[in-house]
């Protein structure tokens, strides 16, 4: 029960809660400090899951850009059709293609945001005299460094993909569609790079994955001890 309290206290606060409950006397010392850690930890964990929504992380929402432009992309280059059908497609994916790259602008400037929130949590882990509770928080600042980090790697990706996809469609386009010889050139070239990569994004996402739940275990147990 008491765990399940002292979450629910973990939640309230974000947003102005450590203010409100130091003013009115909530929690002095340690715990004062605590729920300033925690404080921090609401507001990093709102931007982490906004790159992570705009990375698209398994389990996030909001894929359907992506899904049609891999439709679309297989119809492109494998399906028997005329030039003027394949150049239509082609309009159609690249419009796809600038949607997924805003995303990806979005998720930078996130990412960006994401490092200051970190910071701002790094040094309210610090904060403690308790060696326990500081190292309890230093764990999970350490956790969600890496958790950045493969989300960063991600993005990075994503906009190569994104930049080589845009390349190939580009280059049938300005030839009205037709998928000529070059063009297969092309993509047989960067076939075995964009394999490598697709192997990297695989491995990373289950990475991020895993991450994110140690980090928000970590976090459990600290409110548990913390509050």
């Amino acid at each position: 029960m008491r765990i399940f309290i002292t979450l629910v206290i973990a939640i309230i606060l974000g947003g102005g809660g450590t203010f409100l409950w130091l003013y009115y006397g909530g929690f002095e010392g340690e715990q004062g400090v605590s729920v300033a850690f925690v404080d921090n930890y609401v507001t990093y964990k709102q931007v982490a899951q906004e790159v992570e929504q705009l990375v698209h992380l398994p389990g996030t929402e909001g894929n359907v850009d992506r899904a049609e432009l891999l439709t679309l992309l297989d119809s492109i280059l494998t399906k028997e059709m005329d030039a003027s059908q394949r150049a239509n497609l082609v309009q159609l994916a690249l419009t796809n293609l600038n949607t997924i790259k805003q995303e990806i602008e979005r998720a930078h400037i996130a990412q960006a945001k994401l490092y200051e929130v970190l910071q701002e949590l790094d040094t309210a882990s610090r904060m403690f005299s308790s060696i326990d509770l500081h190292n309890r928080a230093a764990e999970i600042v350490d956790f969600a460094r890496k958790r950045a980090e493969f989300s960063a790697n991600i993005t990075s990706i994503l906009s190569k993909n994104n930049e080589q996809t845009y390349s190939i469609l580009a280059r049938i386009l300005v030839d009205e569609g037709e998928l000529l010889q070059a063009h297969i050139a092309e993509i047989n070239s960067a076939t075995a790079e964009t394999e490598k990569r697709f192997s990297s994004l695989e491995q990373l996402y289950s990475e991020l994955v895993v991450k994110k739940k140690q980090v928000e275990d970590a976090f459990v147990t600290f409110v548990a001890v913390a509050l």
